[in-house]
């Protein structure tokens, strides 16, 4: 029994967090399956779109909520965030959970040499199972104490085992998100591009606003020659 976990589309704005359970073992039937997943400030979840997955799991979430600032608005030392996925599973079937995961904007670059993404690490999520007292213990692995994980969250698991999963022996342990960054040094050259775009578009309204009203006052006149 072990966990692994890979990350798609890494170098978007949208990647998606895919961790793959091993078949579990019929002891832990009555158990629940649990996945704790700590967020750096850069990656954020969506509440709403998790809502929608109530058929393959429940979440827990907690730390900044905001979907639309970027992470330069975060203070570094209190903006990761925790979540907690309890999913549901069929008898003796592997489990495949998938979470879609967002990028805020990052921290524009400085230096004008400087690369044009910056690298973001995220742990693999600890999987684990929360066992009741009706469980037949002495089928199941070592008790194992509960991950650190925000207090709004253990009271899930009061008087339960809990028994992690391992990950994958030759696992790196963390995926590593690509994302695009703006460059100080070109602010002047997109400040120069947005003036230059906003004057054209400017002056292409005001010659189709000078056409409209020529037209219409032309067709003016020929109607008022018609009359006379």
């Amino acid at each position: 029994m072990q966990s692994s976990s890979a990350l798609s589309h890494s170098q978007s704005f949208h990647p998606i967090f895919t961790t793959t359970i091993s078949q579990t073992p019929s002891p832990y039937q009555a158990c629940s399956l649990n996945l704790l997943y700590a967020l750096p400030p850069l990656i954020f979840i969506d509440p709403y779109e998790l809502a929608n997955r109530a058929v393959s799991y429940s979440f827990q979430h907690a730390g900044p909520s905001n979907l639309e600032l970027p992470v330069a608005a975060f203070d570094p030392s209190t903006s990761n965030s925790s979540l907690l996925l309890t999913v549901g599973r069929e008898a003796d079937s592997e489990v495949v959970v998938e979470l879609p995961l967002h990028v805020r904007y990052g921290p524009v670059a400085l230096s004008k040499n400087a690369k044009g993404f910056i690298d973001t690490e995220i742990p693999w999520p600890k999987a684990f199972y929360a066992c009741p007292a009706s469980a037949d213990h002495e089928l199941l692995s070592s008790d194992s104490p509960l991950p650190i994980m925000p207090p709004s969250f253990t009271t899930s698991f009061a008087s339960q085992t809990i028994h992690l999963v391992p990950p994958a022996s030759d696992a790196p342990a963390f995926e590593v998100v690509h994302t695009p960054v703006g460059n100080a040094a070109d602010v002047r050259t997109v400040e120069l591009g947005t003036a230059v775009v906003i004057i054209v578009c400017f002056l292409y309204l005001l010659r189709a606003m000078q056409r409209t009203f020529m037209r219409l006052k032309s067709s003016e006149q020929v109607e008022k020659e018609k009359v006379e």
